[in-house]
């Protein structure tokens, strides 16, 4: 198996983290739109394996998380077959002998019950009977400090 080294900067949304054999512990980044896993040179997760395709399975990194799609093999997904699935934290995929656990973390969005639009103060209208001097009590008091 190899791994591109990724710079220690950058923050980690997710990973896959070898589970057994002689690379147990190894993990490899998902930080790029899509990973492909496979026996290929040219694959970002390379296993070297009889049983593992050329390009055996690809994740993409959608606005819900790692998606896998097989290709040209048939991963197990918590020990099922799939061709494509989303895939969550916890879940071990299997590609070929190798085992691998998924780890993702969602990027910090806006809390529970909070608004994404901020609501704008209202401008005062200063047409018809409206002049700056009379329109709230407040701004009046404020004029008259500022003065």
């Amino acid at each position: 198996m190899s791994d591109r080294a990724m710079p220690p900067s950058e923050s980690l949304t997710g990973e896959l983290v070898v589970r057994n054999g002689p690379d147990r512990g190894v993990s490899r980044s998902l930080l790029v739109p899509v990973t492909l896993i496979g026996s290929n040179e040219n694959c970002d997760l390379r296993i070297l394996d009889i049983l593992v395709r050329s390009v055996h399975c690809v994740i993409s990194i959608t606005p819900d998380g790692p998606h896998l799609r097989s290709v040209g093999g048939t991963p197990l997904v918590n020990g099922i077959p799939t061709s494509s699935r989303l895939l969550h934290t916890g879940d071990l995929m299997t590609v070929g002998p190798l085992e691998l656990e998924v780890h993702w973390r969602l990027p910090p969005g806006p809390a529970p019950n909070s608004s994404a639009i901020v609501p704008r103060p209202k401008l005062a209208s200063f047409g018809g009977n409206d002049s700056p001097g009379r329109s709230d009590p407040a701004r009046r008091s404020a004029c008259r400090q500022a003065g």
